[in-house]
């Protein structure tokens, strides 16, 4: 989970870099929006997908290829510590109470929106709810709410001010803002977040400006009337403001409607940067989730000079009353079959039985012995597991204890052949793991 929040937190601050020194200075307002907020959304999603990288050996050949082997998802056992409170615990419990900490400084704005809304006057106008109140604050809109000290404007400078909020209400912009919020909940401890948040602000700020001059609004008249709202507190983040960050750009932008070649060309270079990004989490074996991997091989019967060979015994009575007794080799197992062979009641079931049985030894947690113990063994005809053995071990510690838990295994079904059960080998990871 900590290299999903990495991965996160750099991408968001890519994205905003490219915003910030392409894009923040031009006029195509609508673009930015959304550009900041797919860039936050697609920041989160990064982490979570993988692009298969398809190899030379994968590409269309001749060659008949064949599993050698097939290995089940790796199995860890962790070993319990007297002590909670280790390095992974103490960095969860610190992001649950950034998510709890920020979670109530949300519901508190909610609540003193919802509090204003309660005390003050409210009169519906189509879609619009005016709610007046009496605190000297400046005006702001939160979703279809319009909130205003109607008494401390005039005629003309009341009809701007709501022109200005009501754009803001059909446009959305609330959505952006909350959203905003839930990822600053889920992601508090990103340094890029708050930046998110003004910068939409602002790009919010310029659509509704350039909407009100389109009204036919006076420009010089509206310039006057912002800064007569610098004296005035925002106290309510959560809304849009009439007077939010007042800076010489909101007045350049008031002016600039025009798109630069440049300027459109400008929007070209995200692509490039969203494909590295892909590349570099991308998955180069298409079925790491499943942590199988499969070894390409031109034969399916081969048998290693160590493996056990077992044998059918066949005893006979001929009629002079004599033991005729014949030895054969029995088939050997198989590496890979058309059905392969899988626990009854599924892997879910399996790995439960792993999860009651295993035991992490005493004596190897007090040791520090930790390691990936990796099992072979037998499907046969009748299910039963056989010829376990330790491919790849650790310490004889551990080896013991994933041998005689496997060996414990209930039955399977077993594989087939060309619609004839076939005895089948399986392996299998056993990671044991001191948290």
């Amino acid at each position: 989970m900590e290299k999903q929040f990495l991965i996160a937190t750099i991408s968001s601050i890519v994205f905003y870099a490219i915003y910030y020194f392409f894009l923040r200075k031009e006029s195509f307002h609508q673009f930015n929006r959304f550009y900041l907020l797919f860039a936050m959304l697609l920041s989160m999603v990064i982490p979570f997908i993988r692009i298969p990288v398809i190899g030379a050996s994968q590409t269309g050949s001749n060659i008949m290829e064949v599993v050698t082997y097939i290995q089940l998802p790796e199995f860890t056992v962790y070993a319990q510590n007297s002590s909670h409170w280790n390095i992974a615990n103490l960095f969860l419990g610190i992001y649950l109470a950034g998510v709890l900490f920020f979670t109530l400084l949300f519901i508190i704005k909610i609540i003193k929106i919802s509090l204003l809304i309660i005390k003050s006057k409210g009169k519906r106008v189509g879609k619009y709810i005016f709610v007046e109140y009496d605190e000297n604050i400046a005006p702001f809109s939160f979703f279809n709410y319009i909130f205003i000290n109607s008494e401390a404007y005039n005629q003309e400078d009341r009809e701007q001010i709501v022109l200005h909020e009501q754009i803001h209400v059909r446009q959305r912009h609330s959505w952006d803002l909350v959203f905003m919020e839930i990822v600053g909940i889920l992601l508090w401890f990103n340094p890029i977040l708050l930046m998110y948040k003004r910068s939409l602000q602002v790009i919010h700020e310029y659509m509704a400006d350039h909407r009100v001059l389109q009204q036919g609004i006076e420009t010089g008249a509206y310039l006057n009337l912002l800064l007569r709202q610098l004296t005035l507190p925002n106290e309510w983040m959560l809304g849009h403001h009439f007077n939010y960050l007042l800076t010489k750009n909101r007045f350049k932008m008031l002016k600039n409607h025009h798109y630069s070649r440049w300027a459109l060309a400008k929007i070209g270079f995200v692509a490039p940067f969203i494909a590295l990004l892909l590349m570099l989490n991308c998955n180069n074996k298409p079925q790491e989730t499943k942590e199988i991997e499969l070894q390409i091989n031109l034969e399916n019967m081969v048998s290693d000079s160590d493996e056990e060979i077992t044998y059918d015994v066949d005893v006979t009575i001929e009629d002079n009353g004599n033991q005729k007794i014949s030895v054969k080799e029995a088939e050997p197992p198989l590496r890979y079959v058309e059905e392969m062979p899988e626990p009854i009641g599924g892997f879910n079931a399996y790995y439960q039985f792993l999860r009651d049985k295993l035991i992490y030894p005493a004596e190897a947690r007090e040791k520090g012995i930790s390691g990936q113990v990796m099992i072979e063994f037998v499907v046969e005809k009748d299910g039963e597991i056989s010829n376990v053995k330790v491919l790849a071990g650790v310490d004889p510690l551990l080896d013991q204890e994933a041998l005689r838990v496997v060996r414990l295994s209930p039955k399977w079904k077993p594989g087939k052949q060309m619609g004839k059960l076939v005895r089948c080998f399986y392996q299998m990871p056993i990671r044991f793991t001191i948290d």
